[in-house]
C-alpha cells in the first residue's frame, strides 16, 4: 500500500496551511519517490529548504517535508521548532491514516471470509437435506423388510430382526441428520448475524 492509497490528502492541504498561516512558512510533502503529495503554494526548492523530515509508518519512509520561512530574518531555533512540530503532526496524520486503511482492508477481508463460510453452510445445510431423503428411503426399506419377513413366517424371522436393525439404524441417523440441521441453521444464523454487523 502506497501513500497515496491511505493518505487524507484535503486533510494534509488544510494542516500545510493552517501551519504557515500560524509560523509565516512554507512547507511541502513529497512521497518517497519525490512526487509532490501536498499543492506547492509557490515552493522553489531552489530558495527555501531550512528543514527537512522523513515520515515514517510502519519503519518505512513514506514521505518527507521540505520547507522554510517566508522571512530570511527569522529564528533558526524557531524555524526548526515548527519544523518539527509539523513533522510530528504529519507523522501523526499519516500514521492515522494509514491504521484506517488496514482496518478497513482487514474488515473488508473478514466479510468476505464469513460470505464464503456462509455459502459453505449452505451447501452443507443442502447436503443435510440429501441426507434426509436417504433416511426416508431407509425407513420404506425397512417397513417393506418386515413385511416380507411376515409373510415368510417362520422362515423370515432372522430376515426380521435384519429389517428391525436396519429400521433402528435409519432412526438413529435422521436423529443425528436432525441435529446437524440444527447446528448447521444455528450457524448460519451466526455468520448472517456478523455479516450484518
Amino acid at each position: 500500500m502506497t501513500v497515496q492509497d491511505y493518505l487524507d490528502i484535503s486533510a494534509l492541504e488544510e494542516l500545510l496551511e493552517k501551519w504557515a498561516t500560524a509560523t509565516n512558512m512554507i512547507a511541502v510533502v513529497l512521497d518517497d519517490e519525490g512526487n509532490f503529495l501536498s499543492n506547492k503554494l509557490g515552493f522553489s526548492r531552489d530558495n527555501i529548504e531550512a528543514f527537512s523530515e522523513d515520515i515514517e509508518v510502519d519503519d518505512v519512509i513514506v514521505a518527507s517535508i521540505i520547507g522554510g520561512p517566508l522571512d530570511e530574518d527569522a529564528d533558526e531555533d524557531a524555524v526548526e521548532a515548527a519544523g518539527q512540530l509539523l513533522a510530528s503532526s504529519i507523522q501523526n496524520l499519516m500514521e492515522a491514516s494509514f491504521r484506517k486503511a488496514e482496518f478497513a482492508n482487514m474488515q473488508e477481508s473478514f466479510v468476505s471470509e464469513i460470505e464464503g463460510a456462509a455459502d459453505l453452510i449452505k451447501e452443507l445445510l443442502i447436503k443435510s437435506q440429501g441426507l434426509k431423503k436417504i433416511e426416508n428411503k431407509q425407513n420404506i426399506l425397512a417397513l417393506n423388510a418386515s413385511i416380507e419377513a411376515a409373510r415368510a413366517g417362520e422362515a423370515g424371522r432372522g430376515f426380521t430382526v435384519v429389517a428391525h436393525e436396519f429400521g433402528k439404524m435409519a432412526h438413529e441417523s435422521g436423529v443425528i441428520n436432525d441435529s446437524v440441521q440444527k447446528t448447521l441453521q444455528q450457524l448460519d444464523k451466526c455468520v448472517r448475524d456478523l455479516a450484518r454487523s
